[in-house]
């Protein structure tokens, strides 16, 4: 049985949005089974309150969760904007890791099995960012490249944010499997200056011509210009050895240059001719 009713002073309190949470709580409970309390609370409470109150309940309910990607960058302070438009990012997704993982293991594997296997990872390692950065922005393989075209976002810090996120996660994921190769311990960090370079060239290259036909290119010419080191006698470590190392620190910072000189030029859709 209901011992106790509101009095005046609780009621004007709630109805101001003055009493203390548990004190509301509390009576919000009680009117739930008290019809007289709520046959004195509904001609005083404010009805466009309760509105906004039943909206905001109604926007919550029906509101997408987030997911996993999402979440956690929140939970790093990203901000809800540009966590979504990360969130969507095709090279993002678990689809993309899993593929990404597979590929690493099957290099694993080869690098392990033979001598020359080394080679497999070295050349498949760099080429894995660029890979992962031009299906970020591709119409082909990104499913809201036009939201993404459409958002508040100037192109040039699109290209930057997305890139960066793509870049840290592969580079991440492929500096764990690089731990594991055989060999001297250098080899674990080797092919990270050729992978920053090749993505880096199609983000400058991205000023001029769609990313993934820019990608396809270049990493045409990565595999046409460490194909020698497949021939038998020659030197598998070649493709990462010191004239390599220089050649990929001449190719990023001219890139990089590049991208910052022409950055106006991705005013237009990432793709486009300037």
């Amino acid at each position: 049985m209901i011992s106790w009713h509101l009095d005046e002073d609780l009621l004007e309190r709630y109805v101001a949005g003055v009493a203390p949470p548990v004190l509301a709580a509390s009576l919000e409970a009680h009117v739930v089974g008290c019809a007289a309390c709520r046959a004195r609370m509904v001609p005083v409470v404010d009805l466009s309150r309760l509105d906004r109150v039943w909206d905001e309940i109604v926007e919550r309910l029906d509101a997408p969760v987030p997911a996993l990607v999402e979440r956690l960058l929140l939970r790093l302070g990203i901000p809800d904007g540009t966590a979504r438009l990360l969130a969507a990012t095709p090279s993002l997704r678990g689809a993309w890791f899993a593929s990404l993982g597979a590929v690493l293991a099957l290099a694993l594997a080869s690098a392990h099995a033979t001598e020359r296997g080394i080679l497999v990872f070295l050349v498949l390692a760099p080429l894995l960012p660029l890979v992962g950065v031009a299906a970020a922005f591709s119409p082909l393989t990104d499913p809201v490249h036009e939201v993404a075209a459409a958002s508040p976002y100037s192109s040039f810090r699109l290209l930057v944010v997305r890139s960066t996120a793509v870049l840290a996660a592969t580079v991440l994921l492929i500096g764990a499997a690089a731990v594991l190769l055989p060999g001297a311990p250098w080899l674990a960090a080797a092919w990270l200056l050729p992978a920053l370079a090749l993505t880096s060239a199609t983000l400058a290259l991205a000023t001029w011509f769609e990313p993934l036909r820019s990608a396809l290119a270049l990493a045409a010419g990565w595999i046409a210009v460490v194909s020698p080191a497949l021939a038998p006698g020659r030197d598998p470590l070649a493709v990462v050895g010191a004239e390599a190392q220089l050649l990929s620190l001449v190719v990023l910072l001219a890139a990089l240059a590049l991208v910052v000189v022409r950055r106006n030029a991705l005013a237009a859709p990432l793709g486009g001719s300037a």
